[in-house]
């Protein structure tokens, strides 16, 4: 049975401490080997996960080293000073990423002093329900009027008085045959050349990346991930027992693939890759296709998955929708997962996957799962595709961001303290903000929610708490005076805290 978050949080600390408390008492002299994840599991009565976690959080801390296909070492003495970086920011000796800085290089994160992510999650859903909020700019969908609400609703209530006997039966386990049907073709008007028997319906893409990366990998196995990434991606990977390693993103380039290059040289236990090409959250850019087709051929020739996760590519802020990495696939190695919950009805809940060369293993994770997505929902959304009203609506959708977002960023450049950096994203609807350092988003949040305001604090977006001075805003609705206001009154908070 899987731990809960604050068990696992509180074991694998505690663990992390033991092992310290060994090294520092010469019970492993540097170099030295130590126990395997399943030795050390055994031996303190703990899970694979817990252990794993553990030793990722002392890699990080330079107190233990991963060898390639060996296992898990102490670190040489040389080893835990700071290793040299290219100019994207990668450790050149793991292949693991810190945020580039202009003038500075951050300090090593202390033992002591390191913040779980799930306790960050912990702090963030607490401050931001212990009161009302007036703008929840943490959320993670647009104003309720920019969906067509209305249209679904008539579509549901003609489908219930139709066919109210669907209610008493199980739907199929992959997918209703005439969603999928559609879903396909929709795809196709973006370069995806798929049947319906290809389509797996999830519960949203969170189930959709759940069943993919338990398909492709096992507790202990290291997959690689964009910085800054969703935080949610990060408490899966947790939770599964796998070891993320974060690589930089850049605006206009994506990850950095000369980083992924070297990691996969270098790094052992990868199994695949998870990637958001198309306007990544919380970065909002697209990667060139010249840098997606280079990501296919190297998960190719590194016999990986590609998990291409493309929940905002319907949200372009001009007419031009850009392919995903799926588009370039002709070997089964991407799993591509999407999603309405962004797009048109975040309360269906529903996403879809086509998996590839592991979509019958994703099938069979998905039956003992959740058995089948809800029939309502799914025959509510094929029935609005096959009218053919998804269209205009995400034309619509589309345009109302292009007009929200560059008023939004003015706003910022206007009301934040100089030296905020602003990242304006070419779709979806997060703007990504650099505060000045030493700033902290979260000490923000906290001013902010005692003001009506809530944000996403930039720690959650990785296992360390590098993007400290960063955060996160969701600009996906109207425009108005009172919304400038709130950003007006945000900026002025975080010039009242102390800043470099």
């Amino acid at each position: 049975m899987a731990e809960s978050s604050s068990v696992l949080q509180h074991s694998y600390l505690q663990l992390a401490q033991l092992v310290r408390r060994d090294i520092a008492q010469q019970r492993y002299a540097p170099g030295e080997r130590l126990p395997s994840v399943r030795a050390l599991a055994a031996a303190q009565g703990v899970s694979v996960a817990t252990v794993v976690r553990c030793y990722r959080h002392l890699e990080a801390l330079g107190a233990v080293q991963a060898r390639h296909k060996s296992g898990m070492y102490v670190a040489e003495p040389t080893a835990q000073r700071a290793p040299p970086r290219d100019e994207t920011g990668v450790d050149m000796q793991g292949g693991r990423s810190t945020p580039a800085r202009a003038h500075s290089t951050p300090p090593p994160v202390e033992f002591d002093r390191l913040v779980s992510l799930e306790h960050r999650m912990t702090q963030l859903y607490s401050l931001t329900t212990q009161q009302p909020l007036q703008w929840g700019l943490h959320l993670a969908n647009a104003a309720p009027a920019w969906y067509p609400t209305e249209a679904l609703a008539r579509i549901a209530q003609r489908l219930l008085r139709s066919q109210p006997e669907m209610l008493g039966t199980y739907p199929t386990g992959s997918g209703l045959p005439a969603l999928r049907t559609e879903l396909v073709g929709w795809m196709a008007t973006y370069g995806l050349d798929l049947q319906p028997e290809e389509l797996l319906v999830t519960n949203g893409s969170t189930e959709a990346l759940n069943v993919a990366l338990r398909a492709v990998a096992r507790p202990g196995d290291a997959v690689v991930v964009e910085s800054p990434v969703y935080f949610g991606l990060l408490q899966m990977l947790g939770n599964l027992g796998l070891r993320a390693i974060e690589l930089p993103c850049t605006p206009g380039e994506g990850m950095s693939l000369e980083a992924l290059e070297y990691a996969l040289e270098h790094q052992g236990g990868v199994r695949a890759v998870v990637a958001m090409p198309n306007f990544q959250n919380p970065l909002g850019h697209v990667m060139p296709d010249r840098n997606k087709r280079r990501l296919l051929r190297l998960v190719e020739q590194h016999d990986l998955a590609l998990i291409e996760d493309d929940v905002f590519g319907d949200l372009s802020h001009t007419p031009h929708r850009p392919q995903p990495v799926k588009a370039w696939d002709r070997h089964g190695r991407v799993i591509y997962c999407g999603s309405s919950s962004k797009s048109l009805a975040p309360a269906f809940r529903l996403g879809w996957t086509s998996g590839g060369r592991w979509h019958a293993r994703m099938e069979s994770l998905k039956l003992s799962t959740s058995l089948a997505a809800p029939w309502l929902e799914q025959a509510v959304m094929a029935e609005f595709l096959r009218s053919g009203a998804l269209q205009p609506h995400l034309r619509r959708l589309r345009e109302r961001l292009a007009q929200t977002t560059p008023r939004a960023t003015e706003a910022v450049r206007k009301h934040f303290p100089a030296g905020t950096r602003v990242h304006s994203p070419a779709g979806g609807w997060w703007l990504w903000l650099e505060l000045p350092e030493p700033v902290d988003s979260l000490a923000l949040l906290r001013l902010a929610v005692a003001q009506g305001i809530a944000f996403t604090p930039g720690a959650l977006f990785s296992t360390t708490a590098k993007y400290a001075s960063y955060l996160r805003l969701n600009i996906a609705r109207p425009w108005t005076r009172e919304l400038e206001q709130a950003v007006r009154q945000l900026g002025h908070l975080a010039g009242s805290l102390p800043s470099g």
